[in-house]
């Protein structure tokens, strides 16, 4: 064996050692991927029901998924419900808020065998809920006071009522800009005199919104007004005092978040 064959002999024989103590590297672990999207970006506490539906790789059917929140501020994440995962690798998660305020929704799915568990990315929720608006802290008020009213026949609670006929009527309530929708009916209370008459206005910010005329008999049921982005809400009501009126605006409610 000459030199240079005896170089490349003891080279080779230096590779194949280094190739049998070399270590083995483990390949890397696998999770679950857990893709989710949610029906709805804005709900209604105790109204709106938030689907959640998404895919699961690798599939595992049969196997759960976990639906998880947190409201508002809060840094825990809370169960809230689970779901089988289809054939396809599929799943749909339900969840009915009964509260408002800001939540985010995300999805896991646990690990099983060499497969570790897997979340979804976070889905942004704002919920509002109707209150009653006097149960809100008010602002200046004149001549308007909670009542408890009839109108035509039927019995309206949490309501506003004017107490001196013939006596302007104002009260003021700050929404926020927490707020969207305003509900409320408006009419003379069974109380009123025949033949006497009033007026309902609505304000938001000093922009009018609303301006009812009534009567004994004339009733403006469940109007809805957009109170989007509105910092202070005022409600005038006007009575005449002969004959006698009592205006009321009836079960008044507020759509807001917290």
């Amino acid at each position: 064996m000459n030199r240079i064959t005896a170089l490349a002999a003891t080279v080779a024989l230096a590779a194949g050692s280094l190739a049998l103590t070399a270590p083995t590297q483990a390949a890397p672990a696998r999770a679950y991927k857990v893709t989710a999207k949610a029906n709805l970006e804005v709900a209604v506490a105790k109204e709106d029901t938030v689907k959640v539906r998404g895919r699961v790789t690798p599939k595992a059917a049969g196997q759960k998924v976990v639906l998880q929140q947190r409201v508002g501020n809060k840094k825990t994440w809370k169960a809230t419900g689970k779901a089988t995962i289809k054939r396809n690798g599929t799943y749909v998660l339900k969840d009915k808020p009964t509260t408002p305020g800001s939540r985010e929704y995300r999805v896991l799915k646990p690990g099983k065998g060499a497969v570790k568990k897997g979340y979804s990315k976070a889905l942004e929720v704002q919920v509002y809920g109707w209150e009653k608006l006097i149960n809100r802290v008010s602002g200046p008020s004149v001549n308007l006071e909670p009542a408890y009213v009839y109108i035509g026949a039927e019995a309206y609670p949490s309501s506003l009522a004017t107490t001196t006929s013939g006596t302007p009527s104002s009260i003021e309530y700050t929404l926020g800009r927490k707020c969207t929708d305003l509900r409320a009916t408006y009419a003379l209370t069974d109380s009123s005199a025949t033949g006497s008459s009033g007026a309902a206005t609505v304000t938001a910010d000093g922009e009018v919104l609303a301006v009812h005329s009534l009567a004994v008999g004339t009733i403006v049921a469940d109007e809805v007004l957009d109170v989007t982005d509105v910092f202070r809400l005022k409600l005038d009501l006007s009575t005449t005092a002969t004959p006698a009126a009592v205006a009321a605006v009836a079960t008044p409610e507020v759509l807001c978040t917290r």
